[in-house]
């Protein structure tokens, strides 16, 4: 199965499994507060490999603005790259 792979400004490093359609489509794409933002992509970021627990607390804990900023560029291109792969 394909991954996101994911390394914060601290070091620590996500390697994240594709989304649902909801967690992707209505929950990051449509986020219009920085609560459902976070909400969002920590519900993302907690389908890891590594185990990491990740919540909202974690994500605005953790994440610098440039790892969110980086994050919301990264994965949605990362996605299209995957669905231009595989369009199944």
């Amino acid at each position: 199965m394909r991954r996101f792979n994911f390394k914060l400004d601290n070091g620590a490093v996500l390697t994240i499994k594709p989304p649902t359609l909801r967690q992707y489509y209505k929950g990051l794409l449509l986020a219009k507060t920085d609560p459902q933002l976070f909400r969002s992509v920590a519900e993302i970021c907690s389908r890891n490999d590594e185990g990491t627990e990740i919540t909202e607390e974690y994500i605005v804990d953790n994440f610098t603005t440039d790892d969110l900023q980086r994050f919301m560029k990264e994965f949605p291109a990362w996605i299209n790259v995957e669905k231009e792969s595989d369009p199944n």
